[in-house]
């Protein structure tokens, strides 16, 4: 059991969409443990409003999509969970936009890049993919 825990999926988007849960584990300890830390450097523009709750809030969030991107990957014929998944990017990729955009608490280009172009990179290659993983 523990070993398929670490285990890697088959396929590129498949290993894409692991590799993302793994960072997302990653980024919910931090969020956690040193709650001020990287989410501040996230919205830099305005830190002042980075809190203990409000990063323990995103920890949550990203820890349910790690969860559900893992599930997805080792489940690529699933249509719900391919579709949750697909939607959770798509979430992701809008909160950061609208913060970029609307709210002007990200730097862009910043520490904030790599999750959206994670997030974009999913969502273009998840529409790409879908009609070969869902039947």
């Amino acid at each position: 059991m523990l070993g398929d825990i670490f285990a890697v999926p088959e396929g590129g988007l498949p290993k894409f969409i692991w590799l993302s849960a793994v960072f997302s584990v990653f980024n919910t300890v931090q969020c956690m443990v040193s709650p001020l830390g990287m989410t501040r450097k996230i919205y830099s523009k305005q830190p002042q409003q980075v809190t203990p709750l409000t990063s323990h809030l995103f920890a949550t969030w990203t820890a349910l999509s790690a969860i559900l991107r893992y599930k997805c990957a080792f489940n690529m014929d699933n249509e719900i969970l391919y579709d949750l998944t697909f939607w959770s990017y798509v979430i992701a990729g809008t909160h950061f936009l609208s913060e970029i955009i609307v709210f002007r608490s990200v730097k862009f280009p910043g520490p904030v890049i790599s999750t959206f172009c994670v997030a974009i990179t999913s969502i273009l290659w998840m529409i790409k993919d879908r009609q070969f993983y869902i039947n």
